[in-house]
């Protein structure tokens, strides 16, 4: 599992997004700086489930019923894709290392170590990636179970489909931000939760992932009550210091703007929305432009949208 640019070969320009009621497929252009066709396929509701770790089930045929029709309206099969799965379906956590080893394999196996209060499984049955955060001994730690996504991988490469990436939504829109040496929130709002990513030095030190209330004002003071306890936490344990700049994304409009007030009356806080550039992301009726914002930060080439 590969939640941040890892890889030195160019990431695929194929990227697929399961949702609740959809399956949505994105291809890039060839220099990876916009979406150039998208497809949908629907997915029967309730055909996976969740757990204390993220992804707990998957009905393989009602995936591969959704997989088979979009494919099938391709050119061809893409060899290679990548996977933006929702955030509901990674857990997040951040430990104290007391230093790892520098090879990456011995430092997987102190950090599983490391695990085994935290999680309610064994951590030998999850997938996981890690950063180290602000400090040299706490690392972000983002894990998923091994056997449901292994059922997904299964279910793409029985159509064709080899799955080279999988991370989930909001560390893909990471890679949409301007690099910045000021400390960063991303608050990616979708239609029923709030994703919150606090960046350091440009790297992920902090994730969350909440569901919203139903009610639009009730969601809205939610949303600033999360930021500004995510802020907190993250300027007490991660040791941020000095100004910090907040990215909305947001499909809506009107949601923010009781963020943006809260912000005007916090010192050193500033408030931006996310957008990708005219031309970027084509529009596709039932399909939220903050979803495919994701499916654009898979591959992303790193400057300023």
């Amino acid at each position: 599992m590969n939640l941040v640019t890892l890889l030195r070969t160019p990431p695929p320009v194929h990227t697929f997004s399961p949702g609740e009621e959809q399956l949505v497929y994105g291809r890039l252009n060839g220099k990876r700086d916009a979406l150039v066709r998208i497809e949908r396929s629907p997915v029967a509701p309730g055909w996976y489930r969740l757990g204390p770790v993220g992804l707990l089930q998957v009905d393989r045929q009602a995936l591969a019923g959704a997989l088979a029709p979009l494919v099938g309206r391709l050119e061809k099969v893409p060899p290679q894709a990548s996977l933006v799965t929702p955030n509901a379906w990674m857990r997040s956590v951040v430990i104290e290392t007391g230093g790892l080893p520098r090879q990456r394999d011995e430092a997987e196996e102190v950090v599983r170590w490391r695990l085994k209060k935290l999680l309610p499984c064994r951590p030998e049955d999850v997938r996981l990636d890690f950063l180290p955060g602000a400090g040299s001994e706490r690392m972000l730690v983002v894990l998923a179970l091994d056997r449901p996504l292994s059922a997904v991988e299964e279910v793409f490469a029985a159509a064709g489909v080899g799955i080279g990436r999988i991370e989930p939504a909001a560390l893909a829109m990471t890679a949409l931000l301007p690099v910045s040496a000021t400390p960063v929130l991303l608050a990616a709002v979708e239609e029923h939760a709030l994703a919150l990513v606090v960046l350091a030095k440009g790297k992920p030190v902090l994730l969350r992932h909440k569901p919203l209330p139903a009610d639009a004002h009730r969601a809205e003071q939610f949303m600033t009550r999360e930021i500004s306890r995510t802020l907190a936490h993250a300027r007490e344990q991660e040791r941020l210091t000095g100004p910090v700049v907040v990215w909305l994304a947001s499909t809506d409009g009107e949601r923010g703007t009781e963020v943006e007030a809260w912000a005007d009356g916090e010192s050193g806080v500033t408030v931006n929305r996310l957008a990708v550039g005219a031309g970027r992301v084509p529009r596709v009726a039932g399909v939220p432009e903050v979803r495919l914002w994701s499916l654009l930060g898979t591959a992303w080439p790193g400057e300023a949208p």
